[in-house]
């Protein structure tokens, strides 16, 4: 599923980030996906070095180290990262009072990207009860599960993203109108 998932996302992506994943591990890599049909770049996701643990901010760190070498405009930056994951992180930030997410949003404002991060989605592929931010938490969705539905949630419009808001638009649809809680 991570697989699938991550090969389709790359192909929808603009330039530079067109045909591009990101291994999550202590040195994350950004990966320039290679191949001339489907089992050919599935295969390549397939051989690319994984680790067991994943520095969080490091992906995002790598991320900013490509957009400013490369001179991209904020307006070009990565709209959304989608993180395929067991949700088991390490903590790295520095400082114990800051959390991941506003570690990264300090690092893109320090570069200039302030009003460029990217909004995250956290899809939890396995059965766990780590969650990598709180509930209420702006520019972040929680997902779990492998519904096609969920897919188009995030492919489908602009909107501000958190915990709620994706639970909200999810149960949203006309198929859901015409049921009734009896309390």
């Amino acid at each position: 599923v991570c697989v699938a998932l991550g090969l389709l996302l790359s192909e929808l992506c603009d330039e530079p980030w067109r045909h591009r994943v990101i291994t999550f591990s202590e040195k994350p890599q950004l990966h320039h996906i290679s191949g001339d049909n489907l089992a050919e770049k599935t295969q390549f996701i397939r051989e690319m070095q994984w680790d067991l643990n994943t520095d969080f901010q490091a992906v995002f760190d790598q991320l900013l180290r490509v957009a400013v070498a490369g001179k991209v405009p904020p307006e070009r930056m990565v709209k959304k990262v989608f993180v395929f994951s067991d949700m088991e992180f390490d903590q790295a930030s520095s400082r114990p009072w800051e959390t991941d997410y506003e570690a990264i949003t300090r690092k893109y404002s320090e570069a200039g990207y302030g009003d460029a991060v990217p909004q995250i989605v956290f899809w939890n592929l396995r059965d766990s009860d780590s969650v990598p931010v709180t509930a209420h938490q702006k520019e972040v969705a929680l997902v779990s599960g492998f519904s096609k539905n969920m897919v188009k949630l995030f492919l489908e419009g602009e909107y501000i993203l958190s915990p709620r808001a994706v639970m909200e638009k999810a149960i949203a649809g006309p198929e859901y109108q015409k049921f009734v809680v009896f309390d």
